[in-house]
């Protein structure tokens, strides 16, 4: 079941300065980039809970959402926001926010990291 749900919510790009560009940005090494990547899919989860909640109301829609996450040198989410809201959701934005919020990444530099998580109803 577990899957099932993962395929609908799916990480679209992680990056440092650019959602197109690779997670690997020259604000850390690869294998630090590796472990950001690991935290935002570990926690996919949580945001296809939010949306699963909310589907019910957006019969048929799909799109993504692009969050800005910046990471305190303690591994902390200081601040998240949203560069790109293709659902038009307020409720989904706010879910999703509040539980990026509490996702802890490695302790290292203070920085801000972008990726796009897309959606699909059932």
């Amino acid at each position: 079941m577990k899957a099932a749900r993962l395929a609908r919510a799916c990480v679209l790009a992680c990056a440092c300065a650019s959602p197109l560009a690779s997670l690997a940005c020259a604000h850390g090494s690869a294998s630090d980039a590796d472990a950001r990547k690991a935290i935002v899919e570990a926690n996919l989860v949580e945001l296809q809970d939010c949306w699963t909640e909310l589907a019910a109301e957006h019969p048929g829609a799909s799109g993504s959402l692009l969050f800005a996450v910046d990471i305190r040198r303690s591994g902390s989410v200081d601040y998240v926001s949203v560069a790109v809201d293709e659902l038009g959701s307020p409720k989904l934005v706010a879910c999703s926010v509040r539980r990026i919020k509490r996702w802890k990444f490695p302790a290292g530099r203070r920085q801000t990291i972008e990726f796009g998580v897309g959606f699909t109803a059932p």
